[in-house]
């Protein structure tokens, strides 16, 4: 066996053992019997996505290239990485180049495989998706758990696309532990774990920060029916607050902090998105923009616009995640009803809706936006789930109120 495969080799067997490590913690947690088989699967199918995402890793390649030179200084212990711009990749620190230090960390357990550092990478993800499921088990206690964790543990897309040395695994940490943070408890928020997760995510896309942020905002504004003077006070303080952190998070990205630099920033990145096969131009900052841009992540591709199997595979993905979600609409349309006493909804809703319009006017590729919406997807499945909390006799009750006016039919048993 010559040395590279045996690093290769040893590299994977480590991870693996951590698998069965995090398997068995699983087996001996208070989690229900079936949200741990979920649990068990989910693992199994990271390592399915790996195989998969390890036939596609261009952008994976670079990063472990670089992972493996700093991981030479941090074996040693050397922080020179970290604090030597001459060391940094095109002289920054931040940004995609961020990817490579966490992956360096991981190298320098496990040494220099490529193989493990994608099952290593792969786990990241899961853990952010672990705490997504705990935080909707804290913030909607009655809802059904396991109908969440399989979204979570069985989605195609959030075990494949994150299965990868890349940002989606990390940017998916980074926003698991800010929602935990947010969702600790029904009536407040631990901010300092919220921050950390922000942290994670600023150091590599700021402006998905700034979306969070927005969305704590509205979170909050939407939970005023009343507008007291304390509340006013308070509805200032959470806008003062929230637009600072929406303009240091847009000034990092863009590196500009104007509105106009902004607006340039977002068209000149959408305009560098529109090109490959894939492409199918950007959406437009005006009403009918925000219907295309909601229509480009959220229901493309359309199974008629599949060009290769990557593309077939999204499209049914897409359909039947909207099929199932259609089936359900009876408890979905109740739950509208109800959603803005929930902080969980009210956040779910902002995030997804702003996330999903955000992307779709910055990206002109079907197949980018296919691997960046799948942040989105925790959250738009926290709403789908919700529905499961509402009682029978609420979910008719709301069938009826919003039934057609003409041929209407006698009201269901209990219902007036």
């Amino acid at each position: 066996m010559d040395p590279y495969t045996k690093v290769f080799t040893l590299g994977a067997m480590f991870m693996g053992v951590v698998y069965v490590l995090i398997a068995a913690l699983v087996s001996r947690s208070r989690l229900p019997r079936a949200v741990k088989a979920l649990v068990w699967v989910g693992l199994l199918l990271r390592v399915v996505g790996v195989m998969g995402r390890m036939t596609i890793a261009a952008d994976a390649n670079v990063y472990f290239a670089w992972a493996v030179h700093f991981a030479d200084y941090f074996v040693y212990l050397d922080p020179a990485p970290l604090t030597e711009s001459d060391l940094w990749r095109q002289g920054r620190f931040l940004g995609t180049n961020f990817v490579a230090y966490p992956a360096a960390l991981i190298a320098a357990v496990i040494g220099p495989s490529f193989l493990g550092l994608f099952l290593g990478f792969a786990l990241v993800g899961f853990a952010g998706l672990c705490l997504y499921g705990l935080a909707f088990q804290n913030a909607l206690p009655r809802a059904n758990l396991t109908g969440y964790w399989g979204w979570l543990c069985l989605f195609p897309s959030l075990w494949f696309w994150p299965s990868s040395i890349g940002k989606e695994a990390l940017m998916m940490l980074g926003l698991g532990i800010a929602t935990y943070g947010y969702l600790r408890r029904t009536d407040r928020a631990n901010w300092a774990l919220t921050l950390v997760g922000l942290a994670l995510v600023f150091a590599i896309r700021p402006q998905v920060v700034a979306v969070f942020v927005v969305a704590v905002v509205a979170a909050s504004w939407l939970e005023f029916d009343r507008w007291t003077p304390a509340r006013v006070v308070q509805g200032i303080a959470i806008l003062g607050v929230g637009l600072v952190g929406i303009w240091f998070a847009l000034g990092a990205a863009s590196g500009a902090v104007g509105l106009d630099e902004t607006a340039d920033y977002v068209a000149a990145n959408a305009t560098k998105s529109d090109t490959g096969d894939s492409a199918i131009g950007t959406a437009s900052l005006s009403p009918l923009g925000v219907v295309v841009a909601l229509s480009n992540v959220l229901f493309r591709p359309f199974i008629w616009e599949a060009h290769n199997l990557a593309a077939l595979v999204s499209a049914v993905e897409v359909m039947l995640m909207w099929g199932l979600i259609v089936w359900r609409w009876g408890k979905l349309r109740a739950l509208f009803q109800v959603w803005r006493r929930h902080r969980a909804l009210r956040f779910a809703v902002a995030f997804t809706l702003l996330y999903t319009i955000a992307l779709g006017m910055n990206l002109g590729n079907l197949g980018i936006i296919a691997r960046q919406r799948v942040l989105v997807f925790p959250l738009l499945f926290m709403i789908v789930e919700a529905g499961t909390m509402l009682s029978p006799q609420a979910t008719a009750r709301a069938a009826y109120a919003l039934r057609p006016r003409w041929g209407a039919g006698p009201s269901p048993a209990g219902v007036s």
